[in-house]
């Protein structure tokens, strides 16, 4: 599969009476086949910046522009799948049900066949298999998470956006979760972004994007964080995979120092 990577330039925005503006001239570089990972405390810009990838909100920089694997697109050309905070499933659906109703919807045009194998492969990948007759009602929020992001991966998108996945969940299911999202990413050849303020899991994620006041305060892998903030000795990074980056996060919303992304 060819991977494509989609840039965002010029990022500006300002809410109407706020003198200040939340972005300036920010550029954000997605790429297929990773997992990547958006944090930072409340208000720090997470959500202003979901909702313009998303295209629901409209950078007021002139010279915003998106650009494809080298050509200038505009987000009607490059749609997002998009899942929301709160599942917005139907309690009295059945698994089945719920993705025959949305490969309906999201592979229009395609045969039965091809329907069906597309629903299938999600949801062997997912882990769902075993729950396909049970009504959504009956699903754990772990189970019922899956549902919500495997009906949106039927979607012909490359670019994946999932709001607080952990929300509701323990951490092992949070972890498996991100452990899934990461083989789809590579497997479907999907840009799969998670918004999130969990910091448990972090050395999963391929990529991470701290934002702070609208600043991205740090941009890398999680060996490269542990790197700058825990140790400058490599092989000493395995010793800290399992902790917790409470005081690392506090230490990155106060941070002065500006990445690209």
């Amino acid at each position: 599969m060819t991977p494509h990577q989609l840039t965002f330039n010029h990022i500006c925005f300002q809410y109407k009476g706020n003198d200040q503006a939340l972005f300036n001239h920010l550029d954000v570089t997605i790429r297929t086949g990773e997992l990547v990972g958006i944090l930072g405390a409340s208000g720090s810009g997470k959500t202003t910046l979901t909702e313009i990838l998303l295209g629901r909100l409209k950078p007021t920089c002139h010279q915003f522009g998106m650009i494809e694997d080298g050509y200038r697109v505009s987000h009607r050309e490059t749609p997002w799948a998009y899942v929301p905070q709160k599942n917005l499933l139907r309690d009295y659906l059945t698994v089945e049900e719920t993705f025959k109703t949305y490969a309906d919807i999201h592979l229009r045009g395609r045969s039965r066949a091809e329907k069906e194998t597309q629903v299938h492969r999600v949801v062997e990948d997912l882990g769902l298999t075993p729950f396909w007759r049970k009504k959504v009602s009956e699903l754990s929020g772990g189970q019922q998470r899956r549902v919500s992001i495997g009906v949106e991966l039927l979607s012909d998108s490359r670019y994946f956006i999932l709001d607080e996945p952990s929300s509701g969940l323990d951490a092992l299911s949070d972890r498996n979760l991100l452990r899934t999202l990461r083989i789809l990413a590579r497997s479907a050849n999907k840009a799969i972004i998670v918004i999130t303020h969990n910091t448990e899991n972090l050395s999963i994620l391929d990529r991470m994007i701290f934002m702070s006041h609208g600043l991205p305060t740090f941009v890398g892998t999680y060996e490269e964080l542990l790197l700058e903030y825990k140790t400058t000795d490599p092989h000493d990074i395995s010793k800290y995979l399992d902790l917790n980056l409470a005081e690392i996060y506090k230490e990155l919303d106060r941070s002065s120092r500006v990445y690209r992304i």
